[in-house]
C-alpha cells in the first residue's frame, strides 16, 4: 500500500554523534529508521551486502530489520551524527524507545528481531517513491546545520522540542525529495541492470557459479555487467557475490550440527578453504572464531531476556 506524503508523522525517538563505536563484524537491525550523515573524515556501512564509503556530504539511511554493519578505520577519523525516528504515529513507540536503552539491545545483533510486532514499515510513497539507501550533497553546510540541529534539540530537550525536531525533520526530508526527484530525471537502464544481477545472486548464491555464469542467468555480457555493476554499487560483482554468500553463512554457523565444510557447500563456495580465506579476508576472523562470537553472543541476548 501507498502513503502519501501529508500521512507523516515523525517521531524522534533518538539522536547523537557516531565516532569510534563500530559493528563490523556482526549485523544489526532495529525497528525503527536511522539516519546518518557524515560531516568530518571517513567511514563505512555495509547495508545487507551492499557496501558504502561514505564521506562528508554522505547521507546514509538504515531501514527497519535490515542487516547492517558500520565501523571507521583504526588510522581514519569519522565523525557523523545521526537520528532514531518513527515516519507515522504509532501507539507502541515508546515500547521501541525502551528497548533501545536498555539490556535487551544486544538482541539486535542476533539474525532475527525479538518482538517483530514492533518492526515499522520501510513504505513505498504516492508515485511508488522509496528513500534512497545513501546520496551525497554538494555544499554541504545546510543538511549538516539540520542534523546539527536536530541533536542539539533532543540532547537539551527545551520546552516544545519535539515540535523542532518533527520540524528539522520535515526540512531534511524535502531536501532529500527534491534532490532523489533531480537525480531520478537522470537514471539509465543501468539501475535495472544492477537489479537484474542481483536477483540472479540471491537466487543462485548456493550454486558453484562463476561471474560469467551469474551474468548468463541475466542475459548480459559480463564485461558490460560487470563494469555497469562496479560503476553503480563501487564493488566488484566478485566482492557483492562474496558478501552475499558470507551473509547468508552467518546464519548457518548457528547452527552447530553444521561443519564448516557443510556451509561452504551450502552457499555456494567451491572449497572450505576458499571459504575461510574470504572469511578471513572480509571479517578478519576465521568461521570457527566469528561462529564462537555469535553463539556467545546469542546467549548473552537469552540471558538478558
Amino acid at each position: 500500500m501507498e502513503r502519501n506524503f501529508d500521512e507523516l508523522c515523525p517521531y524522534i525517538r533518538d539522536a547523537g554523534m557516531q565516532r569510534r563505536d563500530s559493528w563490523k563484524s556482526f549485523a544489526r537491525r532495529i525497528y525503527d529508521h536511522q539516519f546518518f550523515y557524515c560531516f568530518k573524515g571517513t567511514a563505512n556501512f555495509c547495508i545487507e551486502d551492499r557496501a558504502f564509503r561514505v564521506a562528508p556530504g554522505h547521507l546514509v539511511i538504515i531501514p527497519p530489520n535490515t542487516p547492517h554493519r558500520f565501523w571507521v578505520e583504526e588510522d581514519v577519523e569519522g565523525e557523523l551524527y545521526w537520528f532514531h525516528c518513527d515516519f507515522f504515529y504509532y501507539e507502541d513507540r515508546q515500547w521501541i524507545t525502551d528497548f533501545y536503552k536498555g539490556a535487551p539491545y544486544v538482541r539486535l545483533f542476533s539474525p532475527r528481531l525479538p518482538e517483530p510486532q514492533h518492526i515499522r514499515e520501510n513504505p513505498v510513497f504516492e508515485g511508488g517513491y522509496c528513500l534512497p539507501e545513501t546520496l551525497v550533497f554538494e555544499g554541504t553546510s545546510e543538511m549538516e546545520h539540520l542534523f546539527y540541529l536536530m541533536q542539539r534539540e533532543y540532547n537539551q530537550q527545551a520546552p516544545h522540542w519535539e515540535l523542532t525536531t518533527k520540524q528539522h525533520f520535515f526540512e531534511i526530508f524535502k531536501m532529500i525529495l527534491d534532490k532523489t526527484h533531480a537525480a531520478n530525471s537522470k537514471v539509465s537502464a543501468h539501475s535495472h541492470v544492477v537489479h537484474q544481477i542481483r536477483q540472479a545472486v540471491e537466487n543462485n548464491y548456493y550454486r558453484r557459479l562463476s561471474v560469467a555464469e551469474i551474468c548468463a542467468e541475466t542475459g548480459l555480457n559480463t564485461e558490460y555487467a560487470s563494469k555497469v555493476f562496479k560503476k553503480e554499487t563501487g564493488s566488484r560483482l566478485v566482492e557483492f557475490v562474496n558478501r552475499y554468500r558470507l551473509h547468508k553463512a552467518k546464519t548457518l554457523l548457528l547452527e552447530t550440527d553444521l561443519s564448516v565444510a557443510d556451509i561452504a557447500e551450502m552457499v555456494g563456495f567451491s572449497t572450505e578453504n576458499y571459504f575461510c580465506s574470504v572469511m578471513k579476508k572480509y571479517e578478519g576472523k576465521t568461521a570457527d572464531a566469528l561462529r564462537s562470537e555469535l553463539l556467545c553472543l546469542m546467549r548473552e541476548g537469552e540471558e538478558s531476556d
